[in-house]
């Protein structure tokens, strides 16, 4: 009898404080301040990247050797419509209007992005130098021809 006392006192404290148990909080979504500076980090890697592929191939270095750097541009070509959401639009940036305001147009530039990144992926893949500096081409034209239509170009540098 005693015992079954502590079993139904120790089943009911422990109903009581399952019912106070509160799940964890869903984490909060990133604040679009947050974005934007997500978004301006990866372009300075995303910069960086495609420079020392450059300097990579020009030294010699095996295309093969080459696929995790391609790789990583290759997820930034296919996330970088996103870091653009609606909600960073009025967050200080290089970002211009146009990039929301003719959304077809911007989203034609990352496409081409994106594929020119899936190329060099392919080409460091086959092993294919010749591909690898095509696609190394495509990817930097690419980046110009977004930057020079959706971006505003940097302060000049002070002498000095």
């Amino acid at each position: 009898m005693k015992t079954a006392r502590i079993l139904i006192a120790t089943g009911l404290a422990l109903t009581g404080w399952a019912a106070l148990a509160k799940p964890a909080p869903a984490p909060a979504a990133p604040k679009p301040a947050d974005i934007v500076a997500a978004r301006e980090a990866a372009m300075g890697m995303s910069a960086t990247t495609l420079n020392a592929l450059k300097s990579a191939s020009t030294a010699g270095t095996p295309v093969k050797n080459l696929a995790f750097a391609a790789r990583g541009l290759a997820k930034w070509g296919a996330a970088l419509p996103a870091m653009f959401a609606p909600s960073t639009r009025a967050v200080p940036s290089r970002a211009k209007p146009e990039v929301w305001g003719d959304s077809a147009g911007f989203t034609a530039k990352a496409k081409e992005f994106g594929a020119a990144t899936e190329g060099l992926l392919a080409a460091t893949q086959a092993d294919d130098k010749t591909a690898f500096d095509a696609a190394l081409a495509r990817t930097g034209a690419a980046c110009k021809g977004c930057h020079d239509s959706f971006q505003v170009p940097p302060p000049a540098a002070k002498p000095g």
